[in-house]
């Protein structure tokens, strides 16, 4: 039996070695390789749930948040290079390419042509006061 009062397994560690901006981009980073986990996740699942599912597709996306999954449990705060990687590579990979972004500029065009708020409605707006505020 262990004496645990006598155990201090925290005294050795001491201070960390890594700056606050460090232990901030290795935090992000960690959060991509949990973001590209869940988009894999999120594939399986879709196929999973299709009539037909495409069992090599789902392997080769486990396989992948394997990999991720396993760059993260590497990864250390003071791996510069392999942090600013993960976080390119998970920016590469849950890079969303919005169409309704064209639509809402088009809107501002508009606005901009026009001088109206298409976005607010006449009952919104009280005459004369800025919105929010008394």
């Amino acid at each position: 039996m262990v004496n645990v009062a006598a155990v201090n397994v925290l005294s050795g560690i001491g201070p960390a070695t890594w700056s606050a901006p460090q232990a901030m981009a290795f935090e992000i980073a960690q959060e991509g390789v949990r973001q590209a986990i869940g988009f894999y996740a999120h594939l399986i699942g879709t196929e999973q749930s299709a009539a037909e599912p495409d069992a090599a597709a789902i392997a080769g996306w486990r396989a992948e948040q394997e990999a991720w999954a396993a760059r993260g449990r590497e990864l250390t705060p003071l791996d510069v290079r392999a942090i600013k990687r993960i976080r390119k590579e998970a920016d590469d990979l849950l890079i969303i390419d919005d169409e309704d972004d064209d639509d809402e500029n088009e809107d501002e065009e508009d606005e901009a042509s026009d001088g109206e708020d298409d976005d607010v409605a006449d009952d919104d707006a009280d005459d004369g006061e800025t919105l929010g505020r008394p």
